[in-house]
């Protein structure tokens, strides 16, 4: 395919040396060895345009925010319902408001700093995300945000794993009779059950002991094995290992047909969810205006917003006419409305939701229809995150040369699969909010507007996307802007942090 580029788009691309050749039709080879065909004469002729063969996008409109959606809707979801009903309607709704526009603006300044490396302002170059900081920070800055980005992806993507490893065992429950499986090894010398032997665990108790009073504590596979010393390697672990491993070794683009599917299924669960919510009725002694602890709120919240870590390597994908701005700003919004009524219509529902909502979805209480709605959710929303979150990873790690396919597998796909099981028995709620707070604050929120403050400080040159419209031409006013989304940024993870440390 050919598309026409301008000659100050094109040169950046290629070697200085020219095929020499007398044919109109010369050949190009850029620094990686790729061959393109274009009118050579016209670039000997200084006119304006040169046609190329460059890399074209695939990915469209449906695809792009099937795909920044299904980021959103990780396992920091589930925490909403909880946090609603213990921050307050108001206080959470506010603060979805504030976060879901701080990071619409920070992904939309990431896609500006991303087209305006030379030669890319049609994003025609693989400019994954820590390669763009290696452009305007040197090694340093990409060595850095690599290993941010890595730590980031690795924790939610555990989070993932651990989500849906625990649904499968239930599912595997309701299908087999004795229940699902498990090599439990206890590594408590003093413990009756020191060693490695195998356990049973059946889902029928938790339904009758909990159907009318909505508590969920016996509907956690294993729970009554939960023990620091005591390690599990569940059948629904390695079920979920078999269907989505091989998933995640697969790149973005063979990946977007499995986000679509995705979030289809999420807007149906969703609707599903919010019908089963009103049928069973509202109450605000449930969940309160102002609540009455908001210590965590901020970095459950903040660890929704991670649009930006799919930015890069969506822009290369995309297809040329999918808007930017557009693209992310619906994503965001659809995200927003399907926290606020999932969250504040579910506070309002459930008396003392768990934090974990569908673990109370499938204590039995809302019927067996939304038991397995709350399955499909886990199976389908944040199972087939765990692929989308393999890939940018790797993607980031080869995309800028650092390291062959293979490596990158082994750190992107096998690591987080070979670790992950050690967390069944618990630790994943640490990963999620100290992970959530350190490493995705930073990636998704200060590094994206401190390079884009960088950018306009040291730089003349403007990028292909208007972040703000028409508006904020000036380079004082683009500064003052981005000195007020730092400084709210800021507040926030502090606001987070110490929610953490004191809540």
């Amino acid at each position: 395919m050919h598309t026409l580029v301008t000659v100050d788009e094109v040169t950046p691309l290629f070697d200085d040396n020219l095929a020499s050749t007398s044919d109109k039709d010369k050949q190009i080879t850029d620094r990686s060895g790729n061959k393109y065909l274009g009118d050579y004469s016209q670039l000997e002729n200084g006119m304006d345009s040169l046609k190329v063969q460059i890399h074209k996008g695939n990915i469209g409109m449906l695809g792009s925010i099937a795909i920044m959606v299904n980021s959103l809707t990780g396992p920091a979801m589930l925490n909403l319902p909880s946090t609603f009903q213990k921050s307050g309607l108001i206080p959470t709704t506010i603060t979805l408001v504030l976060l879901c526009g701080l990071s619409s603006l920070c992904s939309s300044h990431m896609a500006s700093v991303i087209s305006k490396v030379p030669g890319n302002s049609n994003f025609q170059k693989e400019i994954e995300y820590s390669e763009v900081f290696r452009h305007f920070w040197g090694e340093r800055g990409f060595i850095l945000t690599q290993l941010m980005f890595f730590c980031c992806i690795t924790c939610l993507n555990v989070a993932s794993i651990v989500d849906t490893a625990q649904v499968v065992d239930q599912i595997i429950s309701r299908t087999i009779q004795k229940g699902t499986i498990a090599f439990r090894y206890d590594n408590n010398m003093t413990s009756p059950s020191y060693g490695l032997e195998s356990v049973r665990w059946s889902h029928e108790a938790c339904i009758e002991e909990h159907k009318e009073t909505l508590t969920v504590s016996g509907c956690i596979p294993f729970e009554e094995d939960y023990s620091h010393s005591v390690y599990l390697l569940t059948a629904g672990y390695l079920v979920s290992c078999l269907l989505f491993l091989p998933m995640s070794l697969k790149d973005l683009k063979e990946n977007t047909q499995f986000q679509i599917v995705g979030f289809i299924v999420l807007i149906v669960v969703s609707v599903q969810f919010i019908t089963s919510f009103l049928l069973h009725g509202l109450s605000f002694s449930n969940a309160t205006l102002w609540g009455y602890d908001w210590s965590n709120m901020f970095g459950i919240i903040l660890f929704n917003f991670a649009v930006a870590i799919v930015i890069p390597a969506w822009l290369y994908e995309k297809k040329a006419t999918v808007n930017v701005n557009p693209a992310i700003y619906s994503s965001s919004l659809i995200g927003f409305i399907l926290y606020f009524l999932v969250g504040g219509l579910g506070a309002l529902t459930m008396p003392n939701v768990s934090d974990n909502m569908l673990q109370t979805l499938m204590a039995g209480g809302f019927g067996n229809t939304t038991e397995i709605f709350s399955e499909i959710f886990v199976f389908f929303i944040i199972g087939l995150g765990i692929p989308l979150f393999s890939v940018l990873t790797r993607l980031n790690l080869t995309g800028s040369g650092l390291c062959s396919e293979f490596v990158a597998n082994l750190l992107a796909v096998y690591l987080p699969w070979g670790i992950s099981w050690v967390f069944y028995l618990g630790g994943a709620t640490a990963i999620l909010g100290w992970g959530g707070i350190f490493f995705s604050s930073i990636i998704v929120f200060l590094a994206p507007l401190l390079l884009a403050l960088y950018g306009v400080m040291k730089f003349d040159k403007k990028g292909s996307i208007a972040v703000y419209g028409e508006r904020f031409h000036s380079k004082r006013a683009q500064l003052i802007a981005l000195g007020v989304l730092l400084l709210f940024s800021v507040m926030s993870i502090l606001l987070a942090i110490l929610g953490e440390l004191y809540g």
